[in-house]
């Protein structure tokens, strides 16, 4: 029986300071006659987004009576002294003090970036690639921060021999690190290009797609040897999964050309198109309902049509709607990362513009946000 274990969310209340009208520096002493703005912020109940807003501020008896205004970031205010504030949602605000000195015709004021993020609600441990950080974060049941040295996406866990494999684009390597982070180990290098990446382990082998080749590499999960080109007749491949004797890979060049999920042999054989006029970013295969899970823009470049999706493996017609991602930015969103928990029965996806990881169950049914990253959420990895 797994227990439950809950990361608090986090507050974090950055070191700056802005002023209107007076200019504080901890270096210079202030004088006497000053009102100084301040303040601190505690998470009362971590659940209900409840904030309280401790009044630190300055205010010497010459300034007579002053007035606090208080602006939280969310369109709400308060005039309190040390008020109390309830957020609808989870995010980053910015909170504002401002005081009114009328006896010395004078208005102050300071702020604060405020994060408030996502409880963690999983008895296991996710892996995620932040692409702005430049990290692989764990959450979960073990929280940690691994430091990369390179831009990448693609993310896949060796549960049994605990190691992640990853891809590093900026420096054109497939890489793999234990996942306390120790050991880190240059697998494969002087590629051209990386991105997505896949694990056939009972077969010791790593698959990673190349958009700039338009093919599809494997080599030994190892390192042995030398990387080997099965496919090369792609566009813009990106995706790629591993499932029994077969890989699928999307192609997310703009129609006619791309748009489609192929499926090959694990040796690049018999490549063919498994799924027309679809295509996304992530795949995950449900070995244990025998579906494929997919990101899917059925309008391209259309921000407002793009959904995760899941197809059968022998009934391509079978294709169901799982959650709709947000229509964020020009393109919409996209799903770099897809992972199934088959010990919940759920799947699990990097919604990226969002700077969102989401869950739900297999049909689509319990939706929710597991968490909102620091960055933005690439390739995903679950240790259950």
């Amino acid at each position: 029986m797994h227990t439950k274990i809950k990361l608090l969310s986090m507050l974090l209340l950055m070191g700056v300071w802005l002023s209107g009208c007076t200019s504080i520096d901890d270096n210079f002493p202030v004088p006497e006659a000053s009102t100084v703005p301040k303040f601190s912020a505690e998470v009362l109940d971590e659940e209900t987004r409840e904030v309280k807003f401790n009044n630190e501020s300055i205010v010497p008896e010459i300034a007579g009576n002053v007035t606090y205004n208080w602006a939280f970031g969310d369109g709400s205010s308060s005039t309190e002294e040390s008020p109390t504030h309830i957020y609808d949602a989870f995010g980053e605000y910015e909170v504002k003090l401002v005081i009114l000195v009328p006896e010395q015709s004078q208005i102050v004021e300071t702020a604060n970036p405020l994060a408030l993020l996502q409880p963690i609600n999983i008895d296991f441990t996710l892996f995620y690639m932040d692409a702005d950080l430049l990290a692989i974060e764990a959450v979960g049941l073990t929280t940690n921060t691994i430091g990369l040295n390179g831009f990448g996406g693609g993310l896949a866990l060796d549960k049994q021999a605990g190691v992640l494999y990853y891809s590093d684009d900026d420096n054109l390597q497939i890489k793999r690190v234990s996942k306390d982070g120790s050991d880190p180990e240059i697998l494969f290098e002087g590629l051209t290009a990386v991105g997505n990446i896949a694990l056939d382990v009972p077969n010791g082998k790593v698959y990673w797609t190349n958009r700039s080749e338009g093919a599809v590499y494997r080599g030994n999960m190892d390192g042995s040897g030398s990387a080997e080109q099965i496919i090369n007749t792609l566009e813009l491949p990106e995706g790629i999964a591993v499932s029994g004797d077969k890989i699928y890979i999307s192609d997310v060049q703009a129609p006619p050309i791309g748009e489609n999920i192929y499926e090959a042999d694990l040796n690049g054989a018999n490549l063919e198109i498994f799924l027309g006029g679809s295509w996304g970013y992530g795949l995950a295969v449900d070995e244990a309902n025998g579906r494929l899970y997919f990101g899917d823009q059925g309008v391209f470049d259309n921000p407002n049509d793009n959904r995760l999706k899941s197809v059968s493996l022998i009934n391509t017609s079978d294709v169901q709607t799982v959650a709709n991602l947000e229509a964020i930015g020009d393109n919409g969103s996209r799903t770099y990362g897809i992972a199934i928990n088959t010990v919940e029965n759920k799947v699990y996806w990097s919604d990226r513009n969002s700077d969102k990881i989401k869950s739900a169950n297999l049909d689509g049914s319990e939706l929710s946000t597991i968490l909102v990253a620091e960055g933005q959420p690439r390739g995903i990895a679950l240790d259950f």
